[in-house]
């Protein structure tokens, strides 16, 4: 036996960027991970179901907390049509396009298969967790060997929800994508599609994955509140009280909030500043909070240098891109259109 190598914290934290989630209609489908610009991949079976009984249903990337929708025609099912049940022919891969969705990280895929015994990392997302909805969660997997077409695995148990969850090794890299568990009931382990199967999908779509992705690098550390404050109070606009309630209440439109985003009141600039800041901090979405402090300001004072700095602290306190529409990236990200899918039952 081999020992159980996975990756580290900081790798791992890095690779989850690369995560998303498939909704159709706005409901949780699957797991999925970026795997070039502005393009997503996921198993077929997540969206085959949906797909044959509307194939103009709502399809979208979640990508951290923000969704972005598939244009129609730009799901590309592989194979396209399945056999209506759980067991969806090989190689049970589908392709999401966003065309000009840029700035978001791609994950890197390995250039050879995994050996039996090696133990991947799964990451993706399901209900089944401590937390309510759809969160990330992580499975260690080891590899059994070929199971048909497929690579077959045990360990963790795989649950609804986490078909389309990348498979990386020790370095980070893609070893495959999971295709669903034996049992979704009990720990019987499951199966996967091998990573070549993905780079060949690819590359009959045109994807062009040279110069794409690489190792992923440690996630950048977190701004202090003093460096929020700090590039706060470099705007002209926030010197004056009146020109903070004006922030305070545009951020509450933001956030759709019935009254003004509520922060505690000082009079002394940098002390109300840092009340600001807390308050986003604690509320019941951080990051959307910091945000809508960010979108306020690019409202309110467009033309102000500060804007620069604050978008990059607030881009390393959401872990995304904040200064055009959030989680962008895509050069060539090629969708085709899907063929009508004799789906299968979601089970994610």
């Amino acid at each position: 036996m081999t020992a159980a190598v996975r990756p580290g914290l900081a790798a791992s934290a890095a690779l989850r960027r690369c995560t998303v989630t498939i909704t159709v209609a706005g409901d949780f489908r699957g797991s999925g991970f970026l795997v070039a610009p502005g393009l997503a991949v996921t198993a077929a079976h997540v969206l085959a179901g949906a797909l044959a009984q509307d194939p103009a249903v709502p399809v979208a990337v979640r990508h951290e907390d923000h969704d972005h929708p598939v244009p129609a025609g730009l799901v590309r099912l592989a194979p396209a049509t399945g056999d209506g049940g759980r067991l969806h022919p090989f190689p049970d891969l589908a392709l999401l396009a966003v065309p000009d969705w840029t700035g978001h990280p791609v994950a890197r895929l390995a250039d050879t298969e995994a050996e039996p015994d090696a133990v991947l990392t799964a990451l993706g997302h399901s209900t089944h967790t401590p937390g309510s909805g759809a969160r990330p969660d992580t499975l260690a997997l080891r590899v059994v060997g070929v199971a048909g077409d497929f690579v077959g695995v045990r360990g963790d148990g795989i649950r609804d929800g986490h078909s389309g969850s990348m498979l990386v090794d020790a370095d980070g890299l893609v070893r495959g994508v999971l295709k669903g568990s034996r049992s979704y009931q009990r720990d019987e382990g499951g199966w996967f599609t091998p990573v070549g199967a993905l780079r060949e999908l690819l590359g009959t779509a045109g994807i062009d994955l040279t110069g794409v992705g690489g190792p992923p690098g440690p996630a950048p550390e977190p701004p202090t509140d003093a460096e929020l404050v700090t590039a706060l109070i470099a705007f002209d606009l926030l010197r004056r009280a009146e020109g903070r309630h004006d922030l305070l209440d545009t951020m509450g439109r933001h956030l759709a909030l019935r009254h003004s985003f509520e922060a505690e009141e000082r009079s002394e600039r940098r002390a109300h500043l840092h009340r600001i800041v807390r308050a986003c901090r604690s509320f019941r979405d951080g990051r959307a909070a910091l945000r809508a402090l960010y979108t306020a300001l690019a409202e309110l004072a467009p033309d102000d240098g500060a804007l620069d700095a604050l978008g990059a602290a607030v881009g390393r306190a959401v872990g995304s891109p904040v200064g055009s529409p959030v989680g962008a990236v895509a050069e060539g990200a090629t969708g085709r259109p899907a063929g009508g899918a004799n789906g299968e039952r979601e089970n994610g």
